[in-house]
């Protein structure tokens, strides 16, 4: 989806070997001074890495403002949003690219259990320093699409690491497998491992504890089930999709993240590029 003055680019990695850590780049602009809008995103088990040109940030508890800085100025923001909505106030011409990465698809990228260098929830990322600020100079510079992936493509290819987690890939290979349904008690069994180590494990290298996690899959399972379907199935079978015991329980579950129930807020959702993006603007 775009408006009438911005643009909303959706591609996956060309690299083969990257597709398994990143999900998509997205591109988003508008050039227009009066340039004016929000949108609420929600959470997700996929996280995000936003890189703005010529902006400035503030964020909030729940939400952030985004203004024109002129300059070059170039803002890098990282993303973990589990529980809350988050709305985003655009102002004036902007230009941003978002690195959305696979279930544990960053830790590919760092040498350090991502605990150790983000806070977590959302805010400045600059574990990648200058060099990652160079090289996304050159991919807003660039006007060729294809391009742009290609630079961010080597970027990434250059930096990858050997991360090393086989249980937890195994655990949260099994939570979206069973869009959730599996239980924390049930996962420790099935991979020979303590319950307060997996915790651990979770805590270190996805900033969530199982329990979360878990959540989450089963709300982004259903909230993207029924905006891709949303012609074909009813609430019912959203529930039963994703593994929620009844109606009941998905609704409650629903408004307890989005403070709205699934047939209020799920018709109001809007598309964005080809992938995962789903976002509804105020």
């Amino acid at each position: 989806m775009t408006s009438s003055n911005d643009t909303f680019i959706t591609a996956k990695p060309q690299s083969k070997k990257l597709k398994k850590f990143i999900s998509y780049y997205y591109f988003h602009q508008s050039d227009e001074a009066d340039y004016q809008r929000s949108f609420i995103f929600y959470p997700h088990y996929k996280h995000a890495l936003t890189v703005y040109k010529n902006s400035k940030t503030t964020i909030g508890k729940n939400s952030s403002v985004v203004n024109p800085s002129f300059g070059g100025k170039m803002s890098v923001l990282y993303s973990i949003n589990k529980s809350e909505n988050f709305k985003v106030n655009m102002n004036g011409p902007f230009q941003r690219v978002g690195i959305v990465f696979n279930p544990l698809g960053i830790n590919h990228f760092i040498n350090k259990p991502l605990q150790d260098i983000f806070p977590g929830f959302i805010g400045e990322f600059s574990y990648f320093g200058e060099e990652f600020n160079q090289n996304m100079k050159k991919v807003f510079l660039e006007e060729d699409f294809l391009e742009k992936i290609i630079l961010l493509d080597e970027y990434f290819e250059n930096k990858y690491v050997d991360f090393q987690e086989p249980v937890l890939k195994k655990a949260i290979q099994k939570l979206i497998q069973s869009n959730g349904a599996i239980k924390v008690s049930e996962l420790s069994e099935e991979l020979e491992i303590h319950r307060r180590t997996l915790l651990r494990l979770f805590n270190r290298h996805t900033l969530m504890s199982v329990a979360e996690y878990r959540k989450l899959v089963m709300f982004r399972q259903a909230f993207n089930y029924f905006n891709q379907n949303k012609e074909e199935i009813n609430l019912t079978d959203v529930a039963l999709y994703s593994m929620y015991y009844d109606q009941a329980h998905f609704i409650k579950n629903f408004k307890a993240i989005t403070k709205e129930t699934p047939a209020s807020l799920l018709s109001k959702i809007s598309h964005l590029g080809e992938e995962d993006t789903f976002w509804y603007f105020k």
